[in-house]
């Protein structure tokens, strides 16, 4: 909890300078390769995560990773971050940077968990539906997950629907686990 806070108020450093110098769009676009150089780099983050590895290693790893590819603005951003040594926070700080951007962009994240891929036609009138009963942009994101068997699993804000046949197998081995003798017919 602690640590989502820290990175909330450098994000939120960050997201409302980017909104005065009017580069708000950039900034994603860095924070989006930020968090996913984040993720697909498991030691990446324990190397900043490391308290042995002096600041000045860890800026220059920084620098050479993502010099060629951030903004100056960013660069600085990510500087500051590190000699505050705040670093291990990077990754959380660009997943609430995105959190902010979409809030202000009005974009709702939504998922969709099938078995196989949609059609593109009733992805489309999904996205329509929503975004009609919603009045913001959604942002539709698809998973295939066989062990639905069928079905779907939307997920929408902290609520699901979950409409899948491995859920309705899951209720009827709860009923029948019951026990159904009563006594007295």
């Amino acid at each position: 909890m602690k640590e989502t806070r820290i990175a909330f108020r450098y994000a939120k450093a960050l997201f409302d300078l980017s909104i005065e110098k009017e580069n708000i769009e950039q900034v994603i676009e860095d924070m989006t390769l930020v968090h996913d150089v984040c993720k697909a780099n498991k030691d990446f983050i324990l190397l900043l995560a490391n308290p042995v590895v002096r600041t000045d290693k860890k800026l220059a790893i920084i620098h050479e990773i993502f010099n060629k590819h951030l903004q100056k603005m960013s660069m600085l951003f990510l500087d500051i971050i590190t000699k505050a040594g705040r670093e291990n926070f990077i990754d959380l700080i660009a997943e609430q940077y995105t959190i902010l951007y979409k809030q202000h962009k009005g974009i709702i994240t939504t998922t969709l968990q099938t078995v196989v891929k949609i059609d593109d036609t009733i992805k489309d009138q999904l996205i329509s539906l929503l975004e009609k009963q919603t009045n913001a942009n959604i942002e539709l994101i698809e998973e295939l997950d066989e062990s639905l068997i069928g079905g779907f699993v939307f997920k929408y804000d902290n609520l699901e629907y979950d409409a899948s046949i491995r859920k309705q197998i899951q209720r009827l081995k709860k009923d029948f686990a019951g026990n159904l003798y009563i006594k007295g017919y």
